[in-house]
């Protein structure tokens, strides 16, 4: 049996756990929810705990916690960087990201796509590595966005549904997919320290009392 872990947050990562352990010949080993689970999604450790008694839960939200070797990692909104010794143990190492790549690198890519007045964004599964959402690209989907009236929260919540279909799409077919390289030409990495450049698109919506 091939042996999986999920690391992250919400629907989005519970949906992620349905469908790998669908895979056969494989095991919902390990789920490593977020150490603060978010008030307003699934909580992923009680989705897990109800769902798989036998999945081993990680409550620390740390993966170094991990342990031992896996044929699939997983990363659906996880919130810390994974590290080398990490990517070693893993046959394949992966991520969801809710945003274009390699344009929209790092954090809030909703955020910054609306900031900058895109009418496409996307959300990518792509290998990791020890960049920053640099490793080669598995699937991605594109959509049309309006910045002219779509608040945050609407971009993220189609990001979401979007990211079910290609997380259902995309994982049966990682052993026929052939990962693409990035195109460092178009390479943006936004950092935490520049959210304040965001302005208005800071928040879920333009007007915080909305």
């Amino acid at each position: 049996m091939k042996r999986a872990a999920v690391l992250g947050k919400g629907g989005l990562a519970a949906h992620a756990c349905e469908t790998i352990a669908a895979l056969p010949e494989t095991t919902l080993d390990t789920v490593v929810p977020v150490a603060r689970e978010p008030d307003w999604d699934i909580r992923l450790s009680d989705h897990v705990a109800s769902r798989w008694p036998a999945t081993r839960l990680v409550r620390s939200g740390d993966w170094r916690d991990l342990g031992g070797r896996f044929d699939l990692v997983f990363s659906i909104l996880y919130d810390r960087i994974i590290g080398p010794d990490l990517i070693a143990r893993a046959e394949r190492i992966i991520n969801f990201h809710p945003g274009r790549l390699p344009q929209y690198r790092g954090v809030r890519p909703v955020n910054w796509a609306l900031h900058n007045r895109e009418h496409l964004h996307g959300v990518t599964i792509h290998t990791i590595d020890p960049g920053v959402d640099t490793g080669p690209i598995l699937a991605e989907a594109l959509f049309s966005i309006w910045p002219d009236t779509d608040e945050v929260r609407d971009v993220w919540q189609r990001s979401m549904r979007h990211g079910r279909l290609l997380i259902t799409d995309t994982l049966p077919r990682l052993d026929h997919i052939v990962p693409r390289p990035q195109n460092e030409s178009h390479a943006k990495t936004h950092r935490s320290r520049d959210n304040h450049k965001l302005g208005d698109r800071g928040d879920w919506t333009r007007e915080t009392s909305r």
